[in-house]
């Protein structure tokens, strides 16, 4: 999953790894955290595969650390702008990361083609659909649970149908996407996400 993330972040622009471990630990949000023995292994790993490369200090601009030091930059290859769009083009297995790995694809749109923009769309609408199944049959369950408490019962209906407020929000979010898609007929970009959703 990380992958995609400094990928991604390297397609924009060459980083440090400080600022790689900032911007990443910003994304996956408070509760939890990528550690610099998480980090910097995979880095290692994606230097030693092509993937990224360190930028050459006469090449650097950056900052200086510790000692006139300066932190060692990194950027994207030829080969892991490649990768980059395999992992893009790639399913999103269905697990408890889904929707962290989908904001990861979904804030690189500007740099993918609309087909490829339509595909991961789709995909995120059918692990929604896949969910609301889920809720859809905990609800028909707990309901007819004639040895459940009436009490417990209660509380966990309101969770569960709860549950299904958010996700057919987030449906009827996505399917308003691949409508302004169609429509446009182009890419989806920032700001005119902003402008169609707000119109709609």
């Amino acid at each position: 999953m990380f992958e995609l993330f400094i990928l991604g972040e390297l397609t924009g622009s060459p980083m440090h790894g400080y600022l790689l471990h900032t911007i990443l630990n910003g994304i996956i949000g408070p509760t939890r955290k990528i550690s610099w023995g998480v980090l910097y292994p995979l880095i290692h790993s994606l230097l030693a595969d092509g993937l990224i490369e360190q930028v050459p200090d006469e090449q650097q601009e950056g900052e200086r650390q510790g000692r006139g030091k300066k932190k060692k930059m990194y950027r994207i290859t030829e080969d892991g702008r490649r990768r980059f769009f395999r992992l893009m083009e790639e399913p999103i297995p269905y697990s408890t990361d889904y929707e962290l790995q989908f904001y990861s694809k979904f804030s690189n749109f500007d740099m993918i083609s609309r087909e490829l923009q339509f595909l991961i769309l789709h995909q995120y609408k059918d692990y929604l659909r896949f969910e609301l199944r889920h809720e859809e049959e905990r609800v028909e369950y707990v309901s007819k649970d004639e040895m459940m408490p009436d009490e417990e019962r209660q509380y966990n209906l309101i969770w569960f149908r709860h549950r299904l407020d958010k996700l057919r929000y987030d449906e009827e979010w996505v399917l308003q996407l691949i409508n302004n898609l169609r429509i446009n007929g182009e890419g989806i970009e920032g700001e005119r996400i902003w402008e169609s959703l707000s119109d709609g």
